[in-house]
């Protein structure tokens, strides 16, 4: 269990510091924000390929060998990544890696839970390898970006030891039935997952970029994004206990709105104060996601993490998109743009909710 666990966060450290590497390598090599954004936005989609594929992949290999493909993919795109300096073989290399990490969390999720891992643990385990992804990429952006791709590929390499364990089981892979069918039972959900990583994707997509433009210290990189993370996960863990007059989506909305206040102040304090503020609100939306689904019995385990995992892909993939159309078009700054947008859509996601309240 304790390995699958180091799986989770290893792996959760891992997927942190993609973008933000991705992100501080493009700018090196001199692309622009808009093809930062397409870039991270449109190898996306490879991850919501891989997340459905995943209990299809893992019917037929068994969860260990399912990791160890995952992994495989990741050493092979972070490899490639050395080789990558085109717009295309960068697009490759990101698209390897995050079809790895889609494969990997469905079914990393799925044997935690059939040999009764607790819920608390696996939590603890990917949130705290999120907190040090964040807290690590100021001294990454220090780093030549050889030297963090070769360690990356033999972090993946050295975890497939991790990934060994004779546990088996049987599950069906997921239907089309199935999946259309539990797109209409939690329909709310799923758009929550949406607005939730729309709103963090442009802040890790695109917070670099104005550290770059703007000369800002590189230690903000790290402050603004790591206080993002770390009231967003300690929300996770409060949610409970949190009085539910205050789990609202309006509260949500106008937390998220609060990033947008990077774009017309250099003032470090702001930057940091509105990170956090954005984290508490996507820890709302997130909460209440889960919440709801959670309370759909009818969904298989393996079903259910496919379709959280794959709706949350889809926020980081509209986001950048998104953030980078806007900006072109009305010259507004992608994270404001995903803020405002994260915000409306949780305030019209909460209307049916107040009305069957009410």
């Amino acid at each position: 269990m304790k390995r699958l666990y180091a799986l989770s966060f290893s792996m959760s450290f891992l997927q942190g510091l993609l973008v933000p590497v991705i992100v501080l390598y493009m700018l090196r090599l001199g692309y622009s924000e808009a093809e930062i954004g397409i870039i991270t936005g449109s190898s996306s989609l490879l991850y919501i390929v891989g997340v459905l594929l995943s209990s299809f992949i893992v019917s037929r290999l068994g969860d260990s060998k399912t990791i160890i493909l995952s992994l495989n993919l990741l050493t092979a795109g972070y490899l490639l990544f050395l080789f990558s300096h085109s717009i295309v073989v960068i697009f490759i290399a990101a698209s390897l890696v995050l079809l790895g990490f889609g494969i990997f969390w469905p079914s990393i999720e799925n044997a935690v839970s059939s040999v009764g891992g607790k819920v608390s643990s696996f939590s603890f385990s990917w949130s705290s390898g999120s907190l040090l992804a964040m807290a690590s990429v100021y001294p990454l952006s220090l780093v030549e970006p050889a030297f963090t791709f070769l360690f990356f590929s033999g972090l993946s390499v050295f975890l497939v030891s991790f990934a060994i364990f004779s546990h088996k089981r049987r599950i069906e892979p997921a239907t089309p039935a199935g999946i259309l069918g539990s797109l209409g039972k939690a329909a709310t959900a799923w758009l929550l997952c949406i607005i939730y990583s729309l709103n963090s994707s442009g802040l890790i997509t695109f917070y670099p970029v104005l550290v770059e433009a703007r000369k800002l210290p590189q230690i903000l990189l790290s402050a603004t994004l790591f206080g993002m993370i770390f009231s967003r996960t300690l929300l996770f863990y409060l949610f409970d206990r949190v009085p539910n007059k205050l789990r609202r989506l309006d509260l949500a909305a106008l937390l998220m709105l609060t990033p947008a206040l990077v774009v017309y102040t250099n003032d470090s304090l702001i930057h940091v104060s509105t990170a956090l503020l954005s984290g508490i609100g996507q820890g709302i939306v997130y909460g209440i996601a889960l919440e709801r689904v959670f309370k759909r019995q009818s969904l298989e385990v393996h079903l259910y993490t496919s379709l959280f995992e794959s709706f949350i892909g889809a926020g980081y993939f509209f986001g950048p998109m998104l953030g980078v159309g806007f900006s072109s078009l009305l010259r507004v700054q992608p994270i404001a743009t995903t803020a405002f947008m994260s915000s409306v859509m949780a305030l019209l996601a909460g209307l049916p909710l107040r009305r069957k309240e009410s």
